[in-house]
């Protein structure tokens, strides 16, 4: 997911991989629309989110999911961390947040 541009900066330094961002102009327009998409993808958790909230209902979403989700997420913002990855971090700490929102309208509704 978010962390594939650390994990390939990681092995371009042990397997010669491509610089980043690419000298290619197609590749490197990828690679800068994979830092959008991680910024916006949890955008797309919003309409849960006011469903949810809105609805005053939370049937049919299963709890252990979202916080295991929730968790997982936690786990690329640590590493993120760790590695010093802005991009990652603010992606996944949005993640995290949007997962959590969701979490607490399950247990409130």
């Amino acid at each position: 997911m978010n962390g594939f541009h650390h994990m390939r900066a990681r092995a371009r330094h042990t397997r010669g991989l491509e610089p980043f961002p690419a000298t290619n102009a197609w590749k490197r327009s990828l690679d800068y629309l994979m830092y959008a998409v991680g910024i916006l993808a949890p955008l797309a958790l919003l309409p849960q989110i006011l469903q949810i909230y809105e609805s005053k209902s939370a049937e049919g979403l299963s709890l252990s999911t979202w916080v295991l989700l929730a968790l997982f997420n936690l786990l690329w913002v640590l590493y993120s961390m760790v590695h010093k990855d802005k991009q990652l971090f603010i992606a996944t700490a949005f993640m995290v947040a949007f997962h959590l929102a969701i979490v607490v309208g399950i247990l409130l509704y």
